[in-house]
């Protein structure tokens, strides 16, 4: 039931997309010469399919041909996202403009400002996504702890696998260690999708030089399951990091609860536990952090005794405007928010999806210092 359901929705997001990219197309051909339509329908269906057939590609093999349509697949999202956007909007101009002045005709010159726009935006949001930034955020929780004092390097949303491999992976684990902090938290979707180009990149090898006093914990996030949970699982734990799903890890005094992600049920028919659960395995009256990949019911999570909620998911929508969107869905799409005293951050991200672009928000690697009582 639940299978026949994705490929319903698949269909139907696949039929919206292929419509859309023939909207764009029949735009940008009132800017071709008539001898060289027939070629440019030929390359932007080549675009509009490329990284569905290179992911589709990549289940099978690893290769060449499978990371360059990704790659080049990736890209035209970026730049149709903004195209269909901004004919969108030169045809509305247009047709206000033409009910006063009927001989005013500026349609290839607005076309041709969309196409300019477009490529602009998108090579800026691309530079943009390739440059993280280290952020410093002080926490204090008034609970008694031993440790007293906790330095956490926080990154989530990584999407390791064809666009985000070795050179990035590299800068992460670089950005990281350059802190020294005493723990390494990753709070999902390490992995992209398919493990096959991780594994050809051996960037498991990248992920081992990361270095922490109390070393490197995770939790799944819906990616994971995307691609194969257990397969990921294995992945991640045989490179020396440790995933909690539905599990307590201990430092000392703080107890820190690794939540499995939501989207659980939905690729295998069990759920995951409810935090009630877990919150009966500690002692509230010591500090109590908890990470879940998805910022869903946030405030439901802060009328526990959770002292730190740590998410990600959200990429704060990742290219504008998507941002209005993730800020109708999740009480907080990105950044630092209290709510009933329990200090609450969801990340932005480092990778990316899709489009290897941000047009709204950064790339970054979060260091809390956490100071307790």
């Amino acid at each position: 039931m639940r299978s026949s359901l994705f490929y319903i929705i698949f269909t139907a997001i696949l039929i919206i997309y292929l419509t859309a990219n023939f909207y764009v197309l029949q735009r940008i051909q009132k800017l071709v010469p008539n001898q060289y339509k027939i070629l440019t329908a030929t390359f932007i269906s080549i675009l509009a399919l490329s990284f569905l057939v290179g992911r589709i590609l990549e289940r099978y093999t690893v290769c060449a041909a499978s990371d360059f349509l990704i790659w080049i697949g990736a890209l035209w999202l970026g730049i149709f996202i903004y195209l269909f956007f901004g004919f969108i909007i030169s045809d509305s101009i247009q047709g206000i403009v033409h009910i006063f002045i009927k001989t005013l005709n500026i349609q290839k010159a607005a076309y041709s400002i969309v196409i300019i726009v477009s490529i602009i935006i998108t090579s800026v949001g691309f530079i943009n996504a390739r440059t993280p930034h280290l952020k410093e955020i002080a926490i204090h929780i008034d609970k008694p702890s031993s440790p007293t004092h906790l330095k956490i390097a926080y990154a989530s949303d990584i999407h390791l696998g064809s666009i985000i491999a070795n050179s990035r992976l590299q800068n992460l684990v670089r950005l990281i260690n350059s802190a020294q902090p005493d723990l390494i938290i990753f709070g999902g979707d390490i992995l992209d999708e398919d493990i096959k180009p991780v594994i050809e990149n051996n960037l498991g090898e990248l992920l081992v030089q990361l270095k922490a006093r109390y070393g490197v914990i995770a939790v799944p996030g819906n990616h994971e399951y995307i691609g194969g949970i257990q397969n990921a699982i294995n992945y991640i734990k045989d490179h020396n990091i440790r995933v909690l799903r539905d599990e307590v890890y201990s430092i000392g005094d703080i107890q820190i609860i690794g939540r499995d992600d939501r989207s659980k049920y939905a690729f295998t028919g069990s759920r995951r536990l409810p935090l009630e659960n877990l919150i009966k395995q500690i002692d509230i009256s010591k500090p109590v952090i908890v990470i879940d990949h998805q910022p869903f019911k946030l405030s439901q999570t802060a009328s526990y005794p959770v002292d730190f909620l740590l998410s990600g998911h959200s990429h704060h929508g990742q290219l504008f405007p998507f941002n209005y969107i993730t800020k109708k869905l999740y009480e907080i799409s990105w950044g630092y928010k209290v709510l009933n005293k329990t200090h609450v951050y969801v990340s932005s991200g480092y990778g990316t999806w899709g489009p290897p672009i941000r047009t709204n928000s950064y790339p970054e690697i979060v260091i809390f210092n956490v100071y307790f009582k």
